[in-house]
């Protein structure tokens, strides 16, 4: 058995926890200490990070199985042990100095966080002193450090875009989630407030969208020269098609097992509850061949061939449509579900409310992901980040 075939089993055998824990992950609205320690005793967070540094150095195949083995019983649970791996190989396109630093005691750190540029950044000897408020940081609730971005001020004005990381110790994390949908994922703000931030612990946001970061320079795995949104998305991927998985069978398993209210005939016998477990089989079974290109297109592919803006585009609204699909997926087989499925100890009703918040997520809207597909193949410069 490889290295990859042992990671991807041990999430199997994790996945059980993670089912059983899913209810209290969304009531309590973060990950439960035990299923975040056995991820980490499992080896699952340096599954990217670069062997120098004590890690596995594998590929986005092997971080994509193990997370989707997450998503088929818990959506949140999935979202931030995927945005730990990440993070980590995000970590390696860094300076050499700060790798050194977050790799110091270990092959991995939990590093929740966002580059959007929330944070405004004031040059200093040495580095910058950065202040502001962030949302959206997955997994705050277990933190070694944050990654964040911000703009460069001088004189008021912007100047450019950093991403940066900040030691948790020095973030003041608000504990202000709470949403109608992927509840357990600890999301909540972080405020930095005059936090000096060293030189080495910065990188333009340029750059890591180029896949021109100075890891890149530092590792001669292709992997680590990619443009960074074609990963971040990556990361998603496995999220929302490990959901539409665990959904079409959860709702397999619930009619087969329901009777009509009024005149207790087995639901499994209607024409209509047929359609529906076939149409979410099948609807499934195409979202995993969607994320296998996915992943396939993410391990070959030179990072050259994903220079052009066009083709950068294309690939974040390809994700975009993929997380509409998989929605409206869960949410025809809701229709037929019965009011049972909406009780908060039903996965069906997690499952769908999950997805209607992630498909409104800044990188997978999938409006503003087709419209600049549009505005580039039209000549137009594009209105978010690419």
């Amino acid at each position: 058995m490889s290295l990859s075939e042992k990671l991807i089993a041990s999430a199997r055998d994790i996945a059980p926890m993670v089912e059983k824990e899913a209810y209290n992950t969304d009531r309590n609205r973060k990950l439960s200490d035990a299923v975040i320690d056995a991820c980490c005793d499992a080896g699952l967070m340096q599954i990217l990070v670069p062997k120098m540094y004590g890690g596995h150095e594998l590929d986005y195949a092997t971080m994509a199985a193990v997370v989707y083995e997450f998503g088929r019983y818990c959506t949140s649970t999935a979202w931030v042990i995927s945005f730990y791996i990440g993070h980590n190989y995000i970590h390696a396109l860094w300076p050499k100095q700060f790798q050194d630093e977050v790799f110091a005691n270990g092959p991995c750190g939990l590093t929740p966080g966002t580059i959007a540029p929330n944070f405004r950044l004031k040059p200093v000897d040495g580095g910058y002193i950065a202040s502001g408020l962030s949302q959206w940081n997955s997994g705050s609730s277990r933190a070694d450090w944050f990654l964040n971005s911000g703009l460069v001020m001088i004189d008021g004005k912007p100047q450019r875009a950093l991403a940066f990381m900040v030691p948790a110790a020095e973030v003041e994390i608000i504990d202000n989630w709470d949403m109608a949908g992927m509840r357990g994922t600890s999301s909540g703000d972080a405020r930095l407030n005059d936090v000096f931030v060293p030189q080495h612990r910065v990188v333009e946001v340029a750059d890591l969208l180029n896949g021109q970061s100075p890891g890149s320079k530092i590792h001669s795995n292709r992997i680590y020269s990619l443009p960074i949104l074609p990963f971040v998305l990556g990361e998603t991927l496995p999220v929302m098609v490990g959901a539409y998985r665990g959904a079409a069978d959860v709702f397999k398993r619930l009619t087969e097992d329901r009777y009509s209210t009024f005149t207790s005939a087995k639901v499994q016998n209607k024409q209509t509850a047929q359609m529906r477990i076939g149409h979410g089989q099948a609807g499934a079974a195409i979202a995993e061949t969607l994320l296998q290109d996915y992943v396939r297109f993410l391990d070959t592919i030179e990072p050259s061939e994903i220079q052009a803006i066009e083709r950068r585009a294309e690939v974040r609204a390809r994700v975009g449509m993929i997380a509409d699909y998989v929605y409206k997926g869960i949410n025809e087989m809701m229709l037929g579900a019965g009011g049972g499925a909406y009780r908060n100890s039903s996965p069906m009703q997690r499952f769908l409310r999950d997805m209607n918040v992630l498909r409104v997520h800044g990188f997978l809207d999938t409006e503003t992901a087709t419209e600049n597909l549009g505005r580039v193949q039209l000549g137009l410069e594009p209105n978010c980040p690419l």
